[in-house]
């Protein structure tokens, strides 16, 4: 039987920066003109997870603070993927609120709009600061963000495992 003293839960925090990191290097790398369409989201994977495991650390207002962040690094205009971002958290947070507990499914399906919605957005605030350009391959970006979420949830969930992380919800109920 194992010892509750000697079980140690870490916080998401340990886990989310280092891949936060890893996302905004893997957002910003140059692709291939080839592959470069083709480009999935990553940091709205890790948001999501993150924040539908832990929404009491992981909110709108890091997802918030790590679009700036993408902003920066990537040259956007300032706000674009903050704002795109935080609108994508926000949406699984408030509408669905039980949504790791979804099947595979359905939760890459919930991906799927929020994510094609979050490019409409980014297309049409290009549009009105008169930086907008219209590209055949809108769609690609979602489909590929949707073929890659299970992926990315079976890396999160093992490295969740692996570094014994607990969220904020779970340690106030197991406090009382």
């Amino acid at each position: 039987m194992p010892n509750p003293k000697n079980d140690q839960r870490r916080s998401s925090y340990l886990l989310f920066f280092p891949l936060l990191f890893v996302t905004l290097i893997l957002e910003i790398v140059h692709l291939p003109a080839v592959i470069a369409p083709f480009r999935p989201d990553f940091a709205a994977l890790l948001l999501i997870f993150f924040a539908s495991s832990d929404p009491k650390r992981i909110n709108v207002g890091v997802a918030w603070a790590s679009g700036l962040v993408l902003d920066l690094l990537s040259g956007a205009p300032f706000g674009f993927n903050a704002l795109i971002l935080a609108f994508q958290v926000f949406v699984i947070l408030s509408q669905f609120k039980s949504f790791i507990n979804f099947m595979l499914w359905q939760q890459i399906v919930i991906i799927g709009i929020v994510n094609v919605i979050g490019h409409i957005g980014v297309y049409w605030l290009g549009h009105l600061i008169a930086q907008g350009t219209y590209s055949g391959n809108f769609g690609w970006p979602t489909v590929v963000t949707m073929v890659l979420w299970p992926v990315m949830l079976f890396i999160y969930v093992a490295l969740w495992k692996v570094f014994n992380v607990t969220s904020a919800s779970v340690k106030v109920e197991n406090e009382i």
